[in-house]
């Protein structure tokens, strides 16, 4: 049982399109799909998870995989349009102020210095409130729009994956935290000597760096995984993940996960303490649980048969949380009080009605109870987070990680 007086830590997915997580969402009376690539949705989106004092607000993405899919074929899956998450990060950063702001990107098939660089960039133009949600996807329809026939296997993916992580770290402590002087009447800029180069030469990359960033805001963006779901997924989000994202649909289950887990992260030489682990949950709520169960059963039944196969969250029970603001509440709090996850991030059913409910609905009802909290107490996203501000570790050439990494290939 939780002791502490540690509030929950709060997140809200946004599926790509933003137009809710379940598959037939786009057909709700209440959703304009027409919007789903304005920047006047995801405003209002990202204001309202900033009303209910959420942490973060993370933009899921995917690399065209929809367009192979059966309800793609029949043209019935709103996935297969939506915008790239990090430009929208950018131009969310300029209408919030407090809310943290996170973008999927892959370590697959992307380049450490130009992502490094984004990232940075978007930290500074936040304010330090910037997110990478790292993804290391597999697949041949992924694979196919970047160049190759096939995608990777799945040890070479994570092997990539983790040397991606130590060059970017590298890149972003490449400038120490002092090296710009702006020293107008000296005429000194920068203190040369205090910018690193990354010098690094590996099995998947050669970066030499420096950025032209100086060290973010944050030290380094707030690294967000997905639920491992294999041996090498669990070894690279033990050795670098600050939020990690878990998929238990029960209490006892994702206790037991989160245990595991926090052992894992310890065993690499980190402190759990320093780890945020947070349950997903999909979410269907309203004044009343009567209300709710209308807007579910009007969702399932805008669900195309054809569709219905190879659609994401349409299954009642373990898929959906479904209810008022009370009975949404108390479901949390017992997975909370029971150590089952330090905080949820929310999928909405529908959107925007279905984030303005978890915004004025549940997370006041969650306020009351004294699991949330009322106020942003800080400025950065690790500062909603807890985490602490990571110190600069200057490195060159490949480190002790990949190389024992490397005898395993």
């Amino acid at each position: 049982m939780r002791t502490d007086r540690t509030p929950m830590r709060l997140g809200a997915l946004l599926p790509a399109p933003a137009l809710g997580h379940h598959a037939a969402a786009w057909r709700h009376p209440d959703v304009r799909p027409e919007r789903a690539l304005s920047l006047d949705l995801h405003r209002a989106l990202a204001q309202t998870a900033e009303r209910g004092r959420l942490d973060f607000l993370l933009l899921a993405d995917s690399l065209g995989e929809q367009a192979a899919g059966k309800a793609a074929r029949h043209g019935r899956d709103s996935a297969v349009a939506h915008l790239e998450p990090l430009t929208l990060l950018s131009a969310l950063a300029v209408h919030t102020r407090h809310i943290g702001l996170a973008a999927t990107a892959t370590t697959t098939f992307s380049e450490p210095w130009p992502l490094a660089r984004m990232l940075a960039s978007l930290d500074f133009l936040s304010g330090g409130r910037t997110g990478w949600h790292v993804t290391v996807p597999v697949t041949d329809a992924q694979a196919r729009n970047f160049g190759l026939d096939r995608a990777p296997g799945e040890a070479m993916s994570y092997h990539r994956a983790h040397e991606f992580l130590e060059v970017t770290g590298r890149l972003w402590d490449g400038w120490e935290d002092d090296a710009c002087l702006y020293d107008q009447a000296g005429g000194r800029y920068s203190d040369p000597a205090k910018v690193h180069p990354a010098g690094h030469r590996g099995d998947h990359f050669q970066v030499g760096g420096p950025l032209t960033v100086p060290r973010p805001p944050q030290g380094r963006p707030v690294l967000l995984h997905p639920a491992p779901s294999c041996a090498d997924a669990r070894e690279f989000t033990a050795q670098w993940a600050d939020v990690l994202l878990t998929g238990q649909r029960t209490a006892g289950r994702a206790r037991a996960e989160r245990r595991a887990l926090r052992a894992l992260v310890a065993d690499r030489g980190r402190d759990p303490d320093q780890v945020r682990i947070l349950a997903t949950v999909s979410v269907v709520t309203g004044r009343t649980r009567t209300e709710a169960e209308d807007t579910y059963a009007t969702l399932q039944d805008l669900l195309d048969p054809a569709a219905r196969l190879d659609a994401p969250g349409t299954a009642p029970g373990p898929a959906f949380l479904l209810g008022s603001a009370t009975d949404v509440a108390d479901e949390l709090e017992e997975w909370f009080t029971q150590g089952a996850a330090d905080g949820f991030v929310f999928l909405a059913g529908h959107l925007p009605a279905g984030l303005a409910a978890l915004a004025d609905l549940v997370v006041p009802e969650l306020r009351r109870r004294g699991l949330a909290r009322t106020r942003y107490d800080g400025y950065t996203l690790r500062d909603h987070l807890g985490l602490a501000r990571p110190k600069a570790v200057a490195r060159s050439g490949s480190g002790p990680l990949l190389k024992r990494l490397s005898k395993h290939l």
